[in-house]
């Protein structure tokens, strides 16, 4: 190989990294050591990769309607803490306690999920299961 190829392939693995630990660095996008709690109706869940997503809507206590997005992990790893496509419907209340967002928007990173009853949705993280 000769410079002219090693460079830029250099450059280019560079990249590729960089963009792979930004994709999957909590602390760029949540506040990692914060909690909140958000209620709400599920309005949908896409249970794909690379995260699966809940999207609800949650009503302020001044009576507006937020439309939140939860974002969590990947469909293999919740499928090993219980969870699967069925596991949250459309219309179904749910409670979410997660990381807020860094910048104050309606998205919040999924650390537990309970359905209206109190039950908690698959296992908590750290469950032997």
């Amino acid at each position: 190989m000769n410079n002219a190829t090693v460079l830029p392939s250099f450059v280019a693995g560079l990249m590729l990294a960089a963009s792979a630990a930004a994709h999957h660095s909590a602390p760029v996008f949540y506040k990692v050591n914060e909690r909140v709690t958000i209620s709400g109706t599920v309005t949908e869940f896409r249970f794909s990769n690379p995260h699966a997503i809940l999207k609800l809507d949650v009503v302020a206590e001044n009576g507006e309607t937020q439309h939140w997005t939860a974002e969590t992990t990947s469909p293999s790893i919740l499928r090993r803490r219980g969870w699967s496509q069925q596991s949250v419907e459309a219309g179904e209340r749910v409670t979410l306690e997660g990381m807020p967002s860094v910048d104050g928007s309606y998205l919040v990173r999924i650390v537990r999920a309970f359905r209206a009853d109190g039950t908690e949705i698959g296992v908590p993280r750290g469950t032997d299961n």
